[in-house]
């Protein structure tokens, strides 16, 4: 599941009455996705459901345009919630399984979306379902297959990350 964001039109809003000081919220075809992510990722009024998610989508018109990996959330004056997270792009398997999918008629603002199955994030192309990112041990697997490929062993990898950063 992902929580969808419905976005307006672009509209000009009164900074004084902002609690983020914006100029301006919504939709524009003009403007990046990073931009459309910046200026509406916040000021929502979220449950704790959402606290589950690790994807949320900005629709317009009833289609997704934005698609985000949420990393945390932050609170705003009011009570009010706002995501932390990445902007994805084309290329990534939930921006690709999402952008320009048709999202629920509500009135809500905030909804939250059913994805379907995605694939495993190792890169074994099995696939997961819900807030899964990779199958059981997929994970360890992903992490050691790519140390091995970088740095040849465990100690290898172990010892350059203390010699460049220091030891934890």
């Amino acid at each position: 599941m992902s929580i969808n964001f419905k976005l307006d039109d672009r509209r000009d809003v009164d900074p004084a009455d902002d609690p983020w000081g914006r100029t301006w919220i919504g939709w524009a075809e003009d403007l990046s996705d990073e931009d459309i992510y910046e200026q509406n990722r916040g000021v929502w009024l979220l449950g704790k459901r959402s606290r589950n998610e690790r994807l949320a989508t900005f629709s317009n018109q009833g289609r997704v345009k934005v698609v985000v990996a949420i990393d945390d959330f932050e609170d705003v004056p009011g009570g009010k919630q706002a995501i932390i997270g990445r902007v994805l792009s084309a290329g990534d398997s939930d921006y690709d399984a999402l952008i320009g999918t048709v999202v629920d008629a509500f009135r809500n603002p905030v909804t939250y979306q059913e994805q379907g199955d995605r694939v495993c994030a190792c890169g074994c192309g099995a696939s997961v379902s819900g807030t899964v990112t990779f199958l059981p041990g997929h994970d360890q697997r992903a992490v050691h297959d790519r140390i091995s490929k970088q740095w040849g062993s465990t100690l290898a990898f172990v010892r350059w990350f203390d010699d460049t950063y220091g030891r934890p």
